[in-house]
Parts: structure tokens; C-alpha cells; sequence
């Protein structure tokens, strides 16, 4: 209410100083307060637009890592079956085949061992040749 009358006040006064018509003045005062306004709200529904979109962003990234996480439950699973099938077909298994099967990845567990075992030795000995030379190298060119 007083700020009407000080806009009404105040065109006037213009108006008298200017020449021009007070409901010209008041009309272009009234226009400028509307384009003040509507870009005010157009601010508040860009920064809503904005939060929208990021709340939209933030939301595509929890499903795809629900997805992802969904995959690796599913692939958990399979292996779980796997793992029952193995298990079924081994409690199904009499005594004399579970020796069997035990020997047979006895017997190769044994050879993996000795030929492990060689290759330590032979990588050993080749180190040691290496130390001998570099020993005798650094002997003679450093004084």
C-alpha cells in the first residue's frame, strides 16, 4: 500500500520533470517489476531443473552399480552351483574312487614339486655363476 503510493508519487514527479505521460511511466515501471519477477522465476525453475537432473544422474549411476552388483550375485550363484554338482559327485563316490582320484592328483602334485624343486636349483646355480663373474669383474675394474 505505501509502496503504490510512492510509485504514484514518484511517476508523477517524473512525469512533471519530464513531460511524459504518468501512466507511461507507471506502465514501464510496472513491465520492468514484471521482467524482474519473471526472471527471478526463471532462475528458481532453472536451479530446480538443475537439481532434477542431478538427482536423475545420481540415481542412473545407483542402478547401474545395483546392476553391476546384481551380475556379480548372479555369477556368485553359478558358482555356488558348480560347486554343489562337484560336491554331490564326490559324496556319490564309493571309497575306492576317491583313492583313486586322490592318487591320480597325488602323483601329479608330486611331479609339479620335483620339477619345481630342479628349476630352484638350476636358477640358483645360474645366479651364483652370475654372482662369481660380477664378484671377479668388480675385483679387477674397481681399484
Amino acid at each position: 500500500m505505501i509502496t503504490e503510493a510512492l510509485i504514484v508519487a514518484l511517476t508523477s514527479l517524473i512525469a512533471g520533470m519530464t513531460g511524459v505521460s504518468q501512466a507511461f511511466i507507471e506502465l514501464f515501471y510496472r513491465k520492468k517489476e514484471i521482467l524482474k519477477k519473471e526472471k527471478k522465476q526463471q532462475e528458481i525453475l532453472s536451479n530446480k531443473i538443475t537439481r532434477l537432473t542431478d538427482s536423475l544422474h545420481e540415481s542412473s549411476v545407483l542402478m547401474a552399480e545395483i546392476e553391476e552388483e546384481f551380475e556379480r550375485q548372479k555369477k556368485l550363484a553359478e558358482e555356488w552351483k558348480e560347486q554343489e554338482a562337484t560336491s554331490k559327485i564326490i559324496a556319490s563316490m564309493n571309497q575306492d574312487e576317491i583313492d583313486a582320484v586322490a592318487k591320480i592328483f597325488g602323483g601329479q602334485l608330486e611331479k609339479e614339486a620335483k620339477k619345481s624343486g630342479r628349476s630352484s636349483i638350476i636358477q640358483n646355480i645360474i645366479f651364483c655363476i652370475i654372482g662369481i663373474i660380477g664378484g671377479y669383474l668388480a675385483s679387477k675394474l674397481l681399484p
